[in-house]
């Protein structure tokens, strides 16, 4: 559980010396995955059981990362008959005829769990993305990070620092804190 303390480091600091691994599974509880060869339906329910997360990561047999398929991306796809035929220049027809994960995916953007707050912010400003896959030194995926646990991190630190204490949260994930 993270205790409301009396903050007095400046948050610059805080964000800078905040490693991923210290708060990536506040809100989230688990990244969602499948593999290469998955079809769009088994993605589908990975986003269906798990309704917080943006992403679902595709892995190979090791869990090593290989990209990342978006919930926006994959609601292109599935939806791509109901755009009308005006929009013929919609971003979506580049997802005509693609099958499985491994079509779908992009490369996707990481962090590690060294890797600080700020730099998770960093790559999800310059990449527009509001979750980010954490993988290990082999990019086995551990985890992921998302927006909302940055801002409530900061949230939390502010609070501290006004001797508020305005969330208790509780870290109980399945991934490991080692």
């Amino acid at each position: 559980m993270i205790n409301c303390l009396s903050g007095r480091e400046s948050e610059n600091t805080m964000v800078d010396q905040t490693s991923i691994k210290d708060m990536r599974m506040l809100v989230t509880p688990y990244a969602s995955f499948v593999q290469a060869s998955a079809s769009t339906d088994e993605i589908a329910k990975a986003f269906i059981t798990n309704p917080n997360l943006k992403s679902v990561y595709v892995v190979d047999d090791s869990l090593r990362l290989l990209g990342n398929i978006t919930l926006k991306n994959l609601i292109k796809h599935e939806f791509i008959d109901l755009v009308p035929s005006s929009f013929e220049y919609f971003d979506a027809l580049e997802f005509i005829g693609k099958k499985t994960a491994e079509d779908l995916m992009i490369r996707a953007i990481y962090v590690k769990d060294n890797d600080s707050l700020k730099d998770a912010f960093v790559k999800m400003y310059e990449h527009d993305v509001e979750e980010l896959p954490v993988v290990d030194d082999e990019h086995h995926l551990i985890g992921n990070v998302d927006i909302l646990e940055l801002l409530t991190y900061l949230i939390e630190k502010k609070e501290r620092k006004a001797n508020n204490c305005f969330l208790q949260l509780t870290i109980n994930r399945p991934f490991l804190r080692t």
